[in-house]
């Protein structure tokens, strides 16, 4: 939303975001923090009377740009919504942080967020105090498809002092679903990595909502005795509801609200309007819970008896190494015929399983096709990965940096893992052709080992709004074109490296953002010769500073580029125009154009000229190492130049006399 340019620090320390509000980092508002960022108290300089506050994002969080422009005119509804957005200059962190600025809401949260137990909620409570007032913006969001992703007990507020009403918390701090608790998911998105939760459904907010208000019910956690994996197995084998209600007495009227919210089937599950119906006293008969089918005979794996293909799925998924065993030996094969009468999933594992036994150990990728045979429903996995299909993207850029679940990531990519598990599931995913196509973009990529393509171009392809994670930048904030050419110049000012300002991760992000980039300059990248790849180099930042405003001036920056064409001076052949091209550089670059940089080198008329000179002295001196080679080997002497040069002196001579004779003949007789 703001001018990266704009992000400055005051005199008295406070961070300044789009050259109007404060932020002030010794007044922190740690009643308003979220899970992945901090939060301040801000001024607008322009309305003081106001009540900001504004949140920092932590370095690992990065936040849903896509999405802050649409919010921040939302203001009439019961939500916190971004006002202002953008990098700044963060004294604290030494580099910059993204923060963004919300109004502050009168009211504090309505339950702790540090899980303590809390006096439960009354059913007539929560109708009238959360679920009547937060319709309406369940209802616009849903109208405008976007996902929340962050509704949850503990990020709801009174929207006064009077606690009578609650708003909505803020959603665009972090990547949809990050930081939300295994709990308030649904089971798909539970099994999968918090970093692979992916923006989801439409209906996933129903279900956070859903999740909200038995946390409300209950006080807290409605299942404070069991774990992650029991938490889930109990989701998977009773439902949802069953699971988290147990025995909490309730009216028909919230059964049917909560049976509707938390079906676990996302076809079944209410829609807004259901939700919009049922505040309007609309009633419908209350769902129920639509459970896995149960086999005739229990599945023995790890030690424990399996009824149900999803709660087998997951204990796969968890103890990975030991599927294996299960399948070569037959059991699940024949568990899928005889007890589900299943005999097309039973011939898929069988087929899979007999290339299985052609490993010495295991291949993981049969292994991942097993288990999506086994439960279609549940995510991506492949050893330690597991994301939804439309949260490998976001898996990729949130574990970037971490090496091992990185190449997890890339090997579920290379196989098409998650392409196959989209294609089993045709016509049930929203969305199917745009996400298939962003996969095999990813995939395309990631075979591509090359400067502006590989890992690095299939992370910004797939995450719009992901900010470019080069380590030239440091802890500077490079989300977009713009921010590029000055986080160059600001790393230049401070010294500049000796590699050149354009790597894995410029290139990629370059290319992603700017869709016109010439090919051919991605091409020269990749070169070898040292004087293409140099020039390509200042080729690229000439196009960025072209299309991002060459009005601009980055001197330091042009200073580092100057520094790196050695190699293209060296290319010109002659030495004068050498000496020349230099100077000129060097005149050029103090005035911070990269465009003009770039034809003080690629002069295209010095460049044919010399081209043309150094053809000509090439043939020159061809022609000259041809007359020594022939002195050096004789030719002079050599019988046949002495008679050929005698016949042509002889000739010459007879043409001499022959002249003198008609001369004196003609004079005799004129006379």
């Amino acid at each position: 939303m703001s001018d990266t340019a704009t992000a400055h620090p005051a005199e008295d320390g406070a961070a300044v975001l789009a050259k109007r509000y404060l932020i002030q980092p010794d007044r922190p508002l740690r009643g308003l923090d979220s899970p992945l960022a901090k939060a301040y108290e801000a001024v607008d300089q322009r309305a003081s009377s106001r009540s900001l506050f504004a949140l920092l994002c932590e370095p690992g969080s990065i936040p849903r740009q896509d999405i802050i422009q649409q919010l921040s005119r939302l203001t009439r509804l019961p939500m916190i919504v971004p006002i202002e957005a953008g990098p700044v200059d963060w004294s604290p962190a030494g580099g910059q942080r993204f923060a963004i600025i919300f109004e502050r809401p009168l009211g504090t949260r309505i339950v702790p967020p540090d899980g303590t137990r809390f006096t439960p909620w009354r059913e007539d409570q929560v109708v009238h105090k959360v679920v009547r007032p937060l319709v309406p913006a369940l209802k616009d969001l849903a109208r405008r498809g976007i996902r929340h992703r962050a509704i949850r007990a503990d990020n709801l507020f009174f929207s006064d002092g009077g606690e009578e009403s609650t708003l909505l918390g803020e959603c665009v701090s972090a990547p949809p679903g990050l930081s939300q608790p295994a709990i308030y998911e649904p089971i798909d998105a539970a099994i999968a990595s918090p970093s692979g939760r992916g923006p989801g459904l439409p209906q996933d907010d129903l279900y956070n909502f859903g999740v909200a208000l038995v946390v409300l019910l209950c006080g807290g956690d409605p299942v404070p005795d069991l774990d992650y994996d029991q938490m889930v197995a109990s989701k998977i084998r009773h439902g949802t509801y069953a699971a988290l209600v147990r025995d909490l007495r309730l009216s028909l009227i919230m059964m049917e609200l909560l049976r509707g919210l938390l079906c676990d089937d996302p076809k079944e599950r209410w829609t807004i309007d259901d939700l919009d119906m049922w505040v309007k006293g609309r009633h419908l008969s209350p769902k129920q819970a639509m459970l896995p089918p149960r086999a005739s005979r229990a599945i023995i794996f790890a030690g424990e008896e399996h009824w149900t293909r999803p709660g087998l799925s997951f204990a796969m998924g968890r103890n990975w190494d030991a599927i294996a065993s299960v399948v070569r030996g037959g059991e699940l094969e024949a568990w899928l015929r005889r007890s589900f009468g299943d005999d097309e999933s039973a011939d898929t594992v069988a087929r899979l399983s007999g290339t299985l036994l052609g490993h010495a150990d295991h291949d993981d990728r049969i292994l991942s096709r097993i288990l999506m045979t086994l439960e279609p429903t549940h995510p991506v996995r492949y050893r330690d990965f597991s994301a939804r299909v439309d949260g490998v993207a976001q898996d990729l850029a949130i574990q970037y940096h971490d090496e091992p679940a990185r190449t997890r990531v890339v090997e579920a990519l290379r196989a098409k893992l998650p392409q196959i598990l989209l294609q089993s599931r045709s016509g049930l995913v929203p969305d199917q052709g745009p996400l298939m196509k962003t996969l095999d973009l990813m995939s395309h990529f990631i075979d591509r080992q090359q400067l502006g393509y590989g890992i690095e171009r299939a992370l910004y392809e797939s995450n719009r709004s992901w900010p470019c994670l080069s380590p030239l930048f440091g802890r500077n904030y490079v989300a977009d074109l713009d921010a590029i050419l000055p986080a160059l110049e600001r790393v230049a000012r401070n010294g500049a490296p000796s590699e050149t300002p354009v790597d894995a991760h410029i290139a990629a992000f370059c290319a992603a953002r700017r869709k016109t980039l010439p090919e051919a300059i991605l091409k020269k990248l990749n070169y070898t010769k040292p004087a293409l790849q140099r020039l390509a180099v200042l080729e690229l930042l000439a196009e960025i500073h072209s299309i991002t405003g060459p009005s601009r001036r980055f001197p330091a920056l042009c200073a580092w580029v100057a520094g790196l064409m050695g190699p293209v001076v060296e290319s010109f052949h002659n030495r004068s125009e050498r000496v020349r091209v230099g100077t000129e550089i060097q005149k050029v670059s103090a005035k911070g154009s990269l465009v003009d940089l770039l034809f003080a080198v690629e002069n295209v008329e010095a460049l044919r000229a010399d081209k043309v000179g150094f053809q000509a002295a090439r043939v020159e001196y061809a022609e000259l190492e041809d007359r020594i080679a022939w002195l050096e080997n004789g030719g002079l002497t050599s019988r046949e130049h002495v008679m050929r040069a005698a016949r042509q002196t002889s000739t010459f001579i007879s043409a001499v006399i022959a002249s003198l004779t008609i001369l004196v003949m003609t004079v005799l007789y004129v006379t």
